[in-house]
């Protein structure tokens, strides 16, 4: 059977996926994937989610999200310097997403805020942004 890859943490190639994972985790999940609070739907992860895997160092974005995947994927790859004083900047599409972001309080993550999931990939690429979790079909 094949499990087709629906959602994903992307981050910059030299981001530290490591400690990305552990702040995540920091945050229970029923925080981390409940927008109820925040009056929207699916903000920064899907409300299906039921928990953060972090997969093994030898899978990388084309292996996990396939070769459709790749050619979007490639250019959150090029070799981007690492975030300033270990703080993660984490891009978010919605108010709704950012009063989230905001809310979880997490001292060594910030929330920014862009228009759409392309102007997030842009943000990452221009170094004005770490991560952002997208639904796969909006890579």
């Amino acid at each position: 059977l094949l499990k087709e890859p629906r959602h994903a943490v992307i981050s910059r190639k030299d981001a530290d996926s490591e400690e990305i994972y552990k702040v995540l985790k920091q945050i229970p999940d029923s925080d981390l994937f409940s927008s109820a609070a925040f009056g929207g739907k699916d903000l920064m992860f899907s409300d299906a989610a039921t928990e953060l895997i972090e997969l093994p160092k030898i899978t990388d974005s084309f292996l996990y999200l396939r070769e459709d995947y790749y050619e979007a994927m490639r250019a959150l790859r090029a070799g981007n310097p690492p975030a300033p004083d270990g703080k993660i900047e984490w891009c978010t599409i919605s108010h709704a997403e950012q009063q989230k972001c905001d809310s979880l309080q997490i001292p060594r993550m910030e929330c920014r805020r862009a228009s759409s999931v392309d102007e997030c990939i842009q943000k990452i690429m221009r170094k004005e942004a770490d991560a952002i979790a997208v639904d796969g079909g909006q890579v």
